[in-house]
């Protein structure tokens, strides 16, 4: 997968923002803590610090982003390297099974089982002419067995269908980085994967964990974060089921 992987300068851009975005979002939880009566609605807000950080990095770097409503309520960035064409997503590796990429995994309380139809897939279909040849089969055993519990959504809009094939044109390929916490709730490990629509299997390109660095977190910092994290909240992002994104572009 080495002809898949971005350059060490542009991998490193994407995890130091990353890592920073993440320090952004709890310093922004310390400050709603210490002003607000109640502040348990910014655990939801993770994943907009996080891309909102690489959308002020990447454009020194030859990329643009932009918004997309996932579903109803929630918006994410999408970032595109002009010259290549390629399409990337940063999702939250706690909702994000490569084995069957295109369904979100849900904890168990909350999840159960859908059909493959999410826009994760749709945007994978504009991987449908790259080589995964020599990559071996990954059965995906976890949803055989029944012990990852999942939800996806139909996407059966005629209209919908038409966007989405105007949208793949538009790009040459399409890549997920997620981002996972440790058990001390910091930033420990950050992946490249190119997802193949053929067997729904998001292929690993490259693990870029030796590229964290100033990950660390203090006791307060922890102290912001962890009941969220024990808690099991839900990360409305987890529910991503639309692609359309807004006339505006950054650049």
């Amino acid at each position: 997968m080495d002809e898949y992987k971005f350059n060490p300068e542009h991998s490193q851009m994407i995890v130091d923002a990353i890592v920073e975005g993440y320090h952004d979002y709890i310093e922004h939880r310390k400050d709603r803590k210490s002003k607000m009566k109640i502040s348990s609605a910014f655990a939801w807000t993770k994943g907009n610090f996080i891309e909102s950080r690489l959308a002020e990095e990447c454009v020194n770097h030859g990329f643009t982003w932009k918004k997309s409503k996932a579903g109803l309520t929630w918006d994410y960035l999408r970032f595109i390297h002009g010259d290549s064409k390629i399409l990337f997503l940063i999702k939250n590796a706690a909702y994000f099974n490569e084995k069957s990429f295109s369904q979100a995994k849900l904890p168990s309380s909350l999840g159960k089982k859908g059909p493959y139809s999410t826009y994760l897939h749709e945007l994978s279909r504009i991987n449908e002419d790259l080589d995964f040849s020599p990559l071996p089969q990954i059965s995906n055993e976890a949803e055989e067995r029944g012990t990852v519990e999942q939800l996806a959504f139909w996407i059966v809009e005629s209209q919908v269908r038409e966007e989405l094939k105007k949208f793949r044109s538009s790009y040459n390929q399409f890549h997920i980085l997620t981002y996972a916490l440790d058990e001390a709730y910091q930033i420990s490990e950050i992946k490249h994967y190119l997802p193949n629509p053929n067997d729904n299997v998001a292929y690993l390109v490259e693990d870029l964990s030796d590229f964290i660095s100033g990950a660390d977190l203090t006791d307060e910092d922890r102290e912001v974060v962890a009941p969220e994290m024990n808690e099991d909240i839900m990360d409305p992002a987890a529910f991503d089921i639309g692609i359309f994104e807004d006339e505006q572009q950054q650049s």
